[in-house]
């Protein structure tokens, strides 16, 4: 059942980075900010969100190989 708890994490991990580049990609300027703010904001971002995929993947690839065949 260890493998249980590794696919979760690893499903809520890819969902999180799912969500956050949703938020990131619709990031609209504000007149208030410069650009380069919402454009670093935007890279940021979907550095955060590839992590949080990539870190999902490695955790759903491990409960495969770790489930009772």
């Amino acid at each position: 059942m260890t493998w249980a708890a590794t696919a979760v994490f690893g499903l809520c991990s890819v969902a999180t980075g799912l969500f956050i580049y949703v938020l990131v990609a619709n990031l609209e300027p504000q007149p208030e900010y410069p650009e380069l703010m919402t454009d670093l904001l935007r890279v940021l971002g979907l550095a955060i969100a590839v992590c949080a995929v990539a870190i999902g993947v490695v955790f759903l690839v491990a409960a495969g190989h770790a489930y009772p065949w």
